[in-house]
């Protein structure tokens, strides 16, 4: 990684944070479908090309690894952000644990590799073409990866999309760092931290539940007069209930009150109140996660509208076997929308595209399906873990889940979940510098 120091990591953070993708409209569209090919991004090519929309875990991953099992292709990752940054480890420093810069890399590695790496925003998609359009120009595919992850359905909350800007979610990268800050401020007041847990599906299944336990951690701790106020639109946390309230009872009784069963129906932000069906909720600060759906190219574009489905048991596009569909815009699959899927799942798409590349038929590449490692960090040292092993039925034609969990909280888990973030991360983008 490149030597960035705090101030440049925190400034570069806050910018991105402002950043959005742009959309269309139908003037734009027809344009796009119309218009010559200039100007072009890239040179006419001479090999097959492969473009990665989104530089997150399932992209960056996917074009690396096709990068390295096909060096004669050209790779192009195409991410509008200079920076990456892990949404998994994240509530480590929001609890002020861990800095920012243990979370972010830069792509000089994987340039290193080979990639093509375009800091831009995709505008629209030509699937009858196999063409990219971004803020910079056009690009032509052979094959097509969608990573672009989520995006907030502030709508689903009244009074949300209005002060949206006021309220960093923290589920995308960067956002963090915002929350973060007003959570510097919150040491200083105190009061009433109000958190909101929607029905999934959403991104990181346990990462609202962790969150709660290391905002109580970080008040405890600090000696914050204040208490962390949990509504979950669930009857129990979704993943990992036993460790969790385990940890809320035993750990924060006195900083955490977790209430179950609650649905929001407004946001008063002049009056700090959350609306819900069991009454108004006063608030000092709130970090409301708002329901999700994948980013708005895949509406676009015509792969889906919450979400995208796959041709199962496959990662292609149900409706397009030149698009493959990464990470956590798709539908119709159960694995849950976390870092290790959509970092396993992007090796198994790399294998799928360098597998077509030297020619396979899609019919002679071999099943891969992914695995699932989920840990959550309840203290500064302690984390309890949920695992996965898929398989395909073909009789059922489904996909089947085989579980295992560790809800005893310990020092042990704590310290494999670091093992399994840096292992991940230098496979993603190679020692850092």
């Amino acid at each position: 990684m490149s030597k960035f120091n705090r101030r440049q990591l925190l400034k570069a953070g806050a910018t991105l944070t402002a950043a959005s993708t742009l959309g269309n409209g139908a003037k734009a569209q027809q344009e796009f479908y119309a218009t010559p090919l200039t100007p072009t991004l890239l040179p006419d090519r001479r090999k097959a090309r492969v473009v990665v929309v989104g530089g997150g875990w399932g992209g960056t991953t996917v074009a690396r690894k096709v990068k390295q099992q096909r060096p004669e292709a050209e790779v192009v990752l195409i991410e509008p952000k200079p920076l990456f940054m892990s949404c998994p480890m994240s509530n480590l420093f929001l609890a002020g644990i861990k800095p920012l810069e243990f979370l972010v890399f830069d792509y000089t590695n994987v340039v290193k590799d080979g990639v093509v790496f375009i800091q831009e925003r995709v505008l629209d998609i030509n699937r009858e073409r196999r063409l990219v359009r971004t803020t910079g120009g056009y690009l032509a595919y052979d094959f097509l990866v969608l990573a672009p992850g989520i995006a907030y359905m502030y709508e689903a909350i009244p009074g949300y999309a209005e002060v949206r800007h006021l309220m960093p979610v923290g589920f995308k990268p960067f956002e963090h760092v915002a929350l973060r800050r007003m959570l510097d401020q919150f040491d200083e007041t105190g009061g009433e931290l109000v958190m909101y847990i929607p029905n999934p599906p959403y991104r990181c299944p346990p990462g609202p539940y962790e969150r709660a336990a290391m905002l109580a951690w970080r008040l405890k701790t600090k000696g914050v007069k204040g208490k962390v106020i949990v509504l979950d639109a669930n009857p129990q946390p979704i993943s990992k209930a036993p460790g969790f309230l385990a940890a809320y009872n035993d750990l924060y009784k006195n900083h955490l009150e977790y209430i179950p069963n609650t649905r929001i129906t407004g946001l008063d932000y002049e009056k700090k109140l959350v609306k819900t069906e069991l009454g108004d909720v006063p608030f000092t600060l709130a970090d409301l996660i708002p329901p999700m759906k994948a980013a708005e190219i895949v509406r676009q574009v015509g792969l889906g509208e919450r979400w995208a489905n796959v041709q199962l048991p496959h990662f292609l596009s149900e409706k397009d076997e030149r698009i493959y569909l990464v990470g956590d815009i798709t539908g119709n699959t159960p694995y849950p929308k976390s870092g290790m899927i959509a970092y396993v799942s992007g090796n198994i798409v790399a294998k799928h595209i360098a597998e077509r590349l030297g020619g396979k038929p899609l019919a002679e590449i071999p099943l891969m399906l992914p695995t699932n490692i989920c840990y959550s960090f309840v203290d500064s040292e302690e984390a309890i873990w949920v695992s996965a092993n898929y398989s395909w039925d073909e009789a059922a034609k489904q996909i089947k889940a085989q579980s295992a969990v560790d809800n005893q909280r310990s020092a042990a888990n704590g310290t494999a979940a670091y093992g399994w973030a840096q292992s991940l991360w230098q496979d993603m983008f190679g020692p850092r510098a």
